[in-house]
């Protein structure tokens, strides 16, 4: 009962802190940056490589990761293809909230952190008072999960949001297509030879 009582307290001070800082935001005029954002040549974790992966479900090729692509066939479990780059789409940014001042980005008591595509060992790409920070140490932020952490922490994702990685892979029958990543490769990190979950 205090674990759950814990959870709904830090929501609860989250969800005040994110309203604050939107009226923040509005009276400073921080106009966040339009949506989509995509990176190209997009590979999202630690230790992610293109090269020869192992299809460990059956997923759907189409014909581009934009708009108004068709299905073009699919890729079965056991088979194996090349992954030759990726493009990773952010439709809607992790917000971080800042319980105390993070100086290097300016970030005071309140204010919130969009971060956007995530690149490994703690980097991610970010957005703050209108100004971006690629490949930006992340190590200080403690996700949600974290009991406590509101009030020792130096930031915290109140809200996580909406990303999608696209690949570009060759089933090596020359049906050269893309893929949504959905825990759908092995292969794909360097460093454990397994799928990064991603």
């Amino acid at each position: 009962m205090i674990i759950r009582y814990s959870t709904f307290a830090a929501l609860a001070l989250a969800a005040s802190m994110l309203g604050q800082q939107a009226q923040t935001n509005a009276t400073a005029n921080f106009k966040e940056p339009t949506l989509p954002v995509i990176d190209y040549n997009a590979c999202p974790f630690e230790g992610c490589t293109f090269g020869n992966w192992k299809v460990t479900k059956e997923s759907k090729m189409y014909s581009s990761w934009q708009e108004g692509r068709t299905e073009i066939g699919s890729v079965q479990p056991g088979s194996e293809v090349a992954g030759i780059t990726g493009v990773h789409i952010t439709r809607k940014p992790d917000r971080i909230l800042v319980p105390k001042p993070v100086p290097d980005i300016g970030a005071q008591s309140g204010d919130v952190i969009l971060r956007y595509m995530y690149l490994g060992e703690g980097f991610a790409n970010v957005w703050i008072k209108g100004r971006w920070h690629k490949a930006y140490d992340c190590s200080f932020v403690t996700e949600r999960d974290n009991e406590g952490c509101l009030r020792d922490c130096s930031a915290v994702v109140a809200e996580y949001g909406v990303k999608e990685w696209w690949v570009k892979i060759n089933p090596h029958d020359n049906k050269i297509g893309w893929v949504l990543v959905e825990d759908n490769f092995d292969g794909m990190d360097s460093l454990a030879g397994l799928n990064s979950g991603y």
